[in-house]
């Protein structure tokens, strides 16, 4: 037997389908299990111990001739949907998106809760007698130099209090939090800090990092995919936004506080299966105004942002997690 996952991006889509891996294993010892996304994206599939290859997007001539005992499409898109005639297999699988449901609650602004992403991934594995409901936890493995070299760099900073990972990070503005209100909350929480994002929040964090007192380390713009894992791993506490660092911080399973502007966890993709606190302003009327969000706010206030201030959202992280305050 021979399956293939299929999920091209983005990085935290990719490792909400790890517990699809685990389950089809078990169920499966002796199938080979292979897994297609794009390059960028493979380091988080790369060492999961029951995947036999990594597959680049698009599909190679070897792929496109082997035999699949089953093709699971865990990206629904039209460019996937043209692997139902580019390969050979017994069956072909993908799951509910339920956009018509986000749309809907985007346009009327009416709460449909959706059942979460990782079970609807599952639903794919049903052909096979997989049940959603009996999915495990988030799962990324790291070679342990990576995690020894984060390790180092944490430990050189000499400090004993628990560290706190900030994921600065998110495609959209109206999905991130206020660089300034980050400052008021690090500041107050006094406990050393690791700034995570990509190359565009590099200059941000290089800069929030200069007006804080506490240990800092800046792995935006600087760490790999695996290394910001393992950064959230050696952490006590992750702070994001609705983006994928929150569900990498649930395959580290460390306690995850996630920041909710204009999206809402009824979309279904929150933090799966670890510890977390979802941190919103429920009353907003304008909220969700996007299934995923824009460059700046279609009302003009950004409110849901803005009112979530560093009060609000201190008190929820020390009430949530039990942090302490420092003197």
């Amino acid at each position: 037997m021979r399956f293939l996952f299929v999920r091209l991006s983005s990085m935290g889509d990719v490792v909400l389908t790890t517990p699809l891996i685990r389950a089809l294993h078990q169920r499966f010892p002796e199938a080979k299990l292979h897994f297609m996304t794009r390059a960028p994206y493979g380091d988080l599939v790369r060492y999961h111990p029951y995947l036999e290859a990594i597959h680049e997007w698009p599909p190679s001539a070897e792929v496109r001739l082997w035999h699949w005992t089953g093709v699971i499409d865990l990206q629904k898109s039209l460019r996937t949907l043209t692997l139902r005639w580019r390969l050979r297999y017994e069956r072909f699988s993908t799951f509910p998106k339920k956009n018509l449901q986000k749309w809907l609650m985007v346009r009327f602004k009416r709460v449909i809760p959706l059942s979460h992403i990782v079970e609807r991934y599952g639903m794919a594995l049903r052909p096979w007698g997989i049940l959603p409901e009996t999915l495990g936890p988030l799962e990324v493995y790291i070679p342990e130099s990576i995690r020894a070299k984060l390790r180092h760099e944490m430990a050189a900073l000499q400090t004993t209090h628990p560290w706190i990972a900030v994921g600065l990070g998110g495609t959209y503005r109206t999905k991130r939090w206020l660089i300034p209100y980050y400052e008021i909350l690090l500041s107050r929480l006094k406990l050393p800090v690791v700034l995570l994002g990509g190359n565009s929040e590099a200059s941000e964090a290089h800069e929030l990092a200069t007006r804080l007192s506490v240990p800092v380390i800046v792995g935006a713009g600087r760490f790999s995919l695996l290394e910001t894992a393992a950064a959230i791993q050696l952490s006590d506490y992750l702070i994001t936004h609705d983006t994928g660092t929150a569900h990498l911080g649930a395959a580290m399973q460390t306690p995850t506080a996630v920041i909710w502007g204009n999206t809402v966890p009824e979309f279904g993709m929150t933090p799966w299966k670890v510890r977390h606190v979802n941190i919103e302003l429920e009353y907003l009327r304008c909220r969700p105004c996007s299934k995923l969000g824009f460059d700046r706010c279609p009302q003009g206030h950004h409110d849901c942002i803005r009112a979530l201030t560093p009060d609000y959202v201190e008190e929820q992280l020390r009430h949530a997690f039990h942090i302490s305050r420092l003197a």
